[in-house]
């Protein structure tokens, strides 16, 4: 076998576990924020956003540290370096007795980096690149995977178990993804050996990093000089992170206000695994439409549904239907990242798209961790409900956006497509 094709398949369920090991918590993080002595819900609905969000702002923070790490010593390295620290610290995430013990431990767990991240550019630098894009949506399936099977696993062991010892299966996850990255996966690339005295200037090798740190300017600069309609969709990709994330941690809150006595972390996992399944089932076929009729339609199409399926989401009194429509917004979700990704691929010029593809991750970022905050203040002050409205005018405002530079997107997407 192809020693790609072996790294993929290796990955693949490398991101499985992990994204499997980190649903299994996420989702419950309000109602374990509440079993360490917050009871009232507004007020663990705000300590639920600032410790989701702090791991994302540190992911920011450190990110381009880790880029910089990886290139001089290689993504298995970073990978591995970053399984065990995230493993050992999740897992001390169960020994916790106070909130901000738990929102330290997030921050520090947000250092470590992604090991999905890593991954993701292992497999980009290693694949052929006619190969390229069928491996990274191959991968991409293992993450959704485990993002559908991970609140299902995470509410029946928090019900059986207890939700501390869901941190520790987590912790597994992530360790037996660890090692089947150190023991399967293989660069064909050749690093420098890692030593501790890599951070002397004389050692490092500062040259290459300022070579390579000098024309990432200059690719911003020219490729949003080219087609300044990318900063567009780096705005939508924001505003989706933004938006989605604003409701996330509040989701298991939300379930429990209905008054439910019994199996509050299984509906609720139920809930949340809805909405991925719908994204897996609709994601292909969406992008394989937009691949006939536009991705731009696709886009619009998909914001301005999802901006009318959240009206009934705030108002809804019954788990089932509530499900139901987060089953249908999931469908619709399915038409947004694939069409962006698709969008900003034709607009960028060859040898400048993974520059671009990183900026529009660092938007990501940015919306997670302001759309965590901004919901949870907004939660804490006015009920989750708001929360759910003010998604709405978001997406109808992101619909105007789009629409209104609709023909300035279309154009300069066909005019990057012809020039490939």
């Amino acid at each position: 076998m192809e020693t790609w094709k072996r790294n993929l398949y290796i990955l693949w369920f490398g991101c499985f576990f992990c994204s499997a090991g980190i649903g299994m918590i996420i989702p419950f993080l309000p109602l374990y924020v509440q079993e360490l002595g917050i009871h009232d819900v507004k007020e663990a609905a705000l300590w639920s956003a600032m410790i989701f969000g702090v791991n994302h702002l540190m992911i920011a923070l450190v990110s381009p540290f880790w880029g910089k790490f990886s290139d001089r010593y290689g993504q298995k390295l970073t990978m591995v370096r970053s399984g065990f620290g995230l493993a050992i610290i999740i897992a001390a995430m169960g020994l916790v007795h106070t909130p901000i013990q738990l929102l330290l431990l997030r921050a520090l767990f947000g250092t470590m980096g992604g090991f999905s991240t890593c991954a993701v550019a292992l497999v980009a630098i290693e694949t052929p690149k006619q190969e390229v894009g069928k491996a990274l949506g191959m991968l991409q399936t293992g993450q959704v995977a485990g993002q559908l099977l991970g609140p299902l696993l995470g509410g029946i062991l928090a019900e059986w178990l207890g939700m501390r010892n869901s941190f520790f299966f987590t912790g597994l996850f992530i360790l037996i993804a660890t090692i089947l990255a150190i023991v399967g996966v293989k660069e064909t690339k050749t690093y420098r050996k890692f030593e501790f005295t890599w951070f002397k200037k004389k050692e490092a090798g500062s040259e290459p990093i300022e070579k390579r740190d000098a024309p990432k300017k200059k690719q911003l600069g020219e490729v949003i000089k080219q087609s300044p309609v990318i900063l567009t969709l780096f705005v939508s990709t924001y505003l989706i992170a933004a938006s989605f994330q604003s409701i996330s941690p509040m989701i298991t809150l939300y379930v429990k206000s209905m008054h439910i006595e019994e199996h509050i972390e299984i509906m609720a996992g139920l809930i949340f695994a809805s909405s991925a399944l719908g994204t897996i089932i609709a994601a292909p076929y969406l992008g394989r439409l937009g691949d006939r009729i536009g991705h731009l339609p696709i886009l619009l199409c998909s914001v301005f549904l999802i901006a009318i399926l959240h009206i009934p989401q705030a108002s809804v009194t019954n788990p089932w239907s509530l499900m139901s429509i987060r089953f249908i917004t999931g469908l619709c979700v399915g038409g947004l990242v694939p069409s962006i990704a698709s969008l900003l691929r034709n607009l960028t010029p060859k040898g400048i798209q993974g520059s671009v593809f990183a900026y529009n991750a660092s938007a990501n970022s940015l919306g997670n961790v302001s759309g965590a905050m901004f919901g949870g203040l907004v939660a804490s002050s006015f009920g989750i409900s708001i929360v759910f409205y003010i998604i709405t005018g978001v997406f109808f405002l992101h619909f105007a956006m789009l629409a209104i530079q609709y023909k300035k997107i279309s154009t300069a997407s066909k005019r990057g497509e012809s020039e490939m």
